[in-house]
């Protein structure tokens, strides 16, 4: 008998479960990283639509009033009361902030929200605004828009949408930011990882155990077979191969019967000639 690691059904089982693992692992894969652009997409989307909604309801004569050291004045609450009172509504939001561009195209902030959580850690009228995300910013002078990618500040690491603060005029007079912490949307994306990686480990087990009994019949009747030719190689005539199958392996034991038949007629035949 043949040691477990040279065995037919050891071999057979092992390079299924092989090849389940390369289809799967590369399932995993596309399918992970099309689910992960799927999900960034729908938050750009959510975070353009959110931005959009906020932006309106500004008070831009108020915000037209604001000039450097007015944080605290009731213009300034008015407004960063009203942000609070919006991004309240959306639990992924964190911060919101309104800021401008100066006569020669720098980014600079009117309003930052954080003012009554932390007023003396936050964006504070007429610093400059740095950011890897100016592209996008830039492009909500016209239209709202939202991060391609996370991008990290000295606040921390985000997700934002931006839209226009347009005046009775439809004039854009600033632009509107909503953070999301890169924190959701990496826990997001980490359960749709987790679930896609748990379907596809029941997957290989199952089709692993499909596999298992699959190759355990064949080998059964292959050592049904084996047996009946060792019995036959001793002189033993009276073998029964039985073996039901539709199958190739079918077909190898109903002529197996047949030659086993033959070699009686043949025996037969040579004992009368004697």
């Amino acid at each position: 008998m043949p040691h477990w690691t040279n065995s037919l059904s050891t071999k057979l089982t092992a390079s299924f479960i092989i090849l389940i693992l390369v289809i799967s692992g590369l399932s995993v894969f596309f399918t992970y990283g099309s689910t992960k652009d799927a999900l960034k997409q729908s938050i750009r989307e959510d975070l353009m639509s959110v931005s959009g909604v906020i932006a309106t309801q500004v008070n831009i004569t108020s915000l037209q009033t604001l000039k450097p050291g007015d944080e605290g004045n009731p213009e300034y609450l008015s407004i960063v009361n009203s942000l609070v009172k919006m991004r309240s509504m959306n639990t992924h939001i964190i911060n919101t902030y309104v800021i401008a561009l100066d006569s020669n195209s720098t980014m600079r902030f009117l309003v930052d929200d954080a003012y009554l959580e932390t007023p003396t850690d936050i964006g504070f009228i007429g610093d400059v605004y740095n950011s890897s995300d100016e592209t996008q910013i830039i492009a909500a002078l016209k239209e709202p828009t939202a991060s391609n990618e996370f991008y990290t500040d000295k606040w921390g690491t985000f997700m934002s949408g931006y839209a226009p603060i347009r005046d009775s005029n439809n004039k854009t007079v600033a632009i509107l930011g909503v953070d999301m912490n890169a924190d959701a949307v990496i826990q997001r994306q980490n359960y749709i990882g987790y679930t896609v990686f748990l379907l596809i480990l029941l997957s290989i087990i199952i089709a692993g155990v499909v596999v298992l009994i699959f190759s355990r019949t064949i080998i059964r009747d292959i050592k049904k077979l084996n047996a009946g030719a060792d019995k036959i190689s001793h002189g033993d005539t009276d073998v029964i191969i039985d073996v039901k199958r539709s199958d190739e392996i079918g077909e190898l034991a109903d002529s197996f019967s047949r030659m086993v038949a033959s070699l009686k007629i043949m025996m037969g035949i040579g004992e009368e000639k004697k």
